[in-house]
């Protein structure tokens, strides 16, 4: 699809909301009862001796703001805009932290369209996007958008199926200390298909199809079977890249939950042809042996082993530890993290607290400490 289809797309699509919504007797009542939230963010992440570079250390400011209609027959529309600040970076984390969390400014992220009709729904314009291959990430302050069209239905039973096509992409920064900007996706855009299917009991299918045009091809299958307080899931990727091999991921993994207790058990290995493409966004990282900085699961010739424990203090808040090792072809890499997490009631209810500090080992001796407090109204 080319650029000016995806134009002629958002004038018609439009027209039709403005016919629709300036005929309907509500129309007031739904801009007045329409749904405003937010979030207030204040994130800090250091790094120390991170691939040969200086350690340094950054805290983000975050502020976002959302306003989404009531739906008038059927159409409705939202708007977020994100904004963010670093007041105390110094030049070392200008250049550590270049591509994620220095980037001060703002961004109208969301800006769409929308109509839903029975269990189906289609946006077209600036959204957030959640499907298995194309994702927005928000790991961090500035969260990753996209300009396109998706449509999403679960009128099948039991089925999700999602289809889109985007155009533009807004990454975290634009890696020169400024709010990212909405860039071209290449020179034709990108476009996804996928499906997930629960229709046989306790089991779960998901497969996904992403073609980046004139860039690389991914696709993803997945199958993950519940038996009582078990889960046994396995995953495949499959990608190439224009002119270059393909290349292959295979995943197994393994949870399991008693009492206060959630334990689990993954491997990964990835063939020696190549690199693999897991997708478009931070969204689409699903190797089922990441850890919480700075493991890379798509690496060739690669098998990579994930543990994990956490213990549910309460319903609000839990701590655990992950250990993830990596053994590659000229290397062997090993992570160990301890994680807490905490969602505050009562008069702070909405203020959650995320904290966590992983060290390398073996051929690695990087370190990281991550903290995310987020209040959400």
């Amino acid at each position: 699809m080319k650029m000016e289809k995806l134009r002629l797309s958002m004038v018609v699509m439009a027209t039709l909301s403005v016919v629709s919504t300036t005929n309907a007797n509500s129309l007031k009542d739904a801009l007045e009862n329409g749904k405003v939230s937010g979030k207030f963010q204040a994130y800090n992440f250091g790094n120390k001796n991170v691939s040969g570079k200086k350690d340094y250390d950054i805290t983000t400011l975050g502020f976002d703001l959302s306003y989404e209609t009531l739906r008038i027959n059927g159409f409705g529309g939202k708007a977020t805009f994100q904004s963010a600040t670093s007041p105390w970076v110094d030049s070392d984390a200008k250049v550590g932290a270049a591509g994620d969390m220095w980037g001060s400014g703002g961004q109208l992220s969301e800006l769409y369209l929308s109509y839903k009709i029975a269990e189906t729904t289609a946006q077209i314009g600036r959204m957030y996007l959640s499907s298995t291959l194309i994702a927005s990430s928000s790991s961090r302050v500035n969260t990753q958008s996209y300009q396109g069209i998706m449509l999403s239905s679960n009128d099948l039973p039991d089925t999700n199926v999602k289809l889109a096509y985007v155009n533009k992409y807004q990454n975290r920064t634009d890696s020169e200390g400024n709010f990212g900007t909405f860039d071209n996706v290449g020179d034709d855009g990108a476009y996804v298909i996928s499906v997930k299917n629960k229709s046989i009991k306790d089991l779960t299918l998901t497969t996904a199809y992403l073609d980046y045009i004139d860039s690389f091809t991914t696709t993803y299958l997945e199958a993950a079977y519940d038996l009582d307080n078990y889960r046994f899931s396995t995953q495949y990727f499959t990608s190439e890249k224009e002119n270059e091999d393909r290349g292959y991921l295979i995943g197994i993994k393994g949870t399991a939950t008693f009492d206060s207790v959630d334990l689990e058990a993954a491997y990964v290995t990835v063939d020696d042809a190549a690199n693999v493409v897991s997708g478009l966004g931070g969204g689409t990282d699903l190797a089922y042996t990441w850890s919480e900085v700075f493991a890379n699961q798509y690496v060739a010739g690669q098998d990579s082993y994930r543990v994990l424990a956490t213990y549910n203090i309460n319903p609000q808040g839990s701590i655990g530890t992950s250990y993830v090792y990596q053994d590659g072809i000229d290397y062997t890499t090993a992570y160990t993290a301890l994680i807490g997490n905490y969602k505050f009631s009562g008069n702070f209810d909405g203020l959650s607290l995320y904290a966590s500090y992983e060290v390398g080992s073996k051929d690695s001796d990087e370190r990281a400490s991550r903290i995310k407090l987020n209040y959400a109204f």
